[in-house]
This record gives structure tokens, sequence and C-alpha cells, in this order.
């Protein structure tokens, strides 16, 4: 019972202690992945980008990077489910949910507690939300 009470502080303390900043820094790394990967897919498409996340992984030797890389791949992967049921034509292999699930499991080294791993990734992905706004707005800019 008492490792249950800690656990809740600590997230607790986790949540209230980054309300008001701006961004942390694992959604600061998915803000400018996402940037990355939309720059890619514009010169590239959808091939270019996968060529430049396995890059990114292969390169990857701290968290920090890793979540780089995996917040790309999110992106990526989301863009290309949402155009595949669109178009309803099959999803890239590179994106079969056996695969995107082996390199999200690698975030798991570097987050040992399942509490600081779903902070992780709710981090990332509002860093993400974040991306697909400022693409949008980039777009309509034109």
């Amino acid at each position: 019972m008492k490792q249950a009470f800690r656990a809740i502080g600590f997230a607790a303390i986790a949540l209230f202690s980054t309300t008001g900043m701006a961004n942390t820094g694992t959604r600061q790394i998915a803000i400018n992945a996402s940037s990355a990967f939309f720059s890619v897919y514009r010169d590239a498409g959808m091939a270019g980008a996968i060529v430049r996340i396995q890059g990114c992984y292969n390169g990857a030797k701290t968290r920090d990077a890793y979540v780089f890389c995996l917040a790309m791949d999110t992106q990526a992967q989301r863009l290309e489910r949402s155009t595949s049921t669109r178009m309803n034509s099959p999803m890239h292999s590179y994106f079969s949910e056996e695969a995107f699930d082996s390199r999200l499991r690698v975030l798991e080294r570097w987050y040992p507690s399942k509490s600081q791993l779903d902070y992780a990734k709710n981090q990332m992905m509002d860093g993400l939300e974040a991306g697909i706004k400022a693409e949008v707005a980039r777009i309509e800019k034109k």
C-alpha cells in the first residue's frame, strides 16, 4: 500500500513540477523531431523519411537521441496510417505493429519505471501534436 502511495505521490510531483513550464525536455525534443520529419517528408516523401528515421536510430546513443528518432518515427507512422486509411491502401511494412512496437519498447531502457515511461510517452505525444499544429500553420501561411 505504501508503494502505491509513493508511486502516486511521485507521479503527482512530476506532473505538478512541470506545470507552468512551456516545454519539458521530451516535449521539446518531439516538437523538434516533428519539424525534422515534415521537412524530410516534404522533400523526399515517406520513403525518404523512413531512410532518415532508420539512420537516426543507427546513430542514437543517448536517451534524448532515441526519443528524437522515436518521435520522428511516430509522426511518420501517424501520417502513414491516416493516408493509407483514406486511400484504402496498406501501410508501409516499416510501420507494421510488431516492428513499431519493438522500436517503442527500446524506450524502456531509459525509463525504468512505468510512471516515468508513461510520462515520457505523454510528453512526446504532446510535442507531436504541437508539431502537427505548427506544420498546419506553416501550410496555411502559403
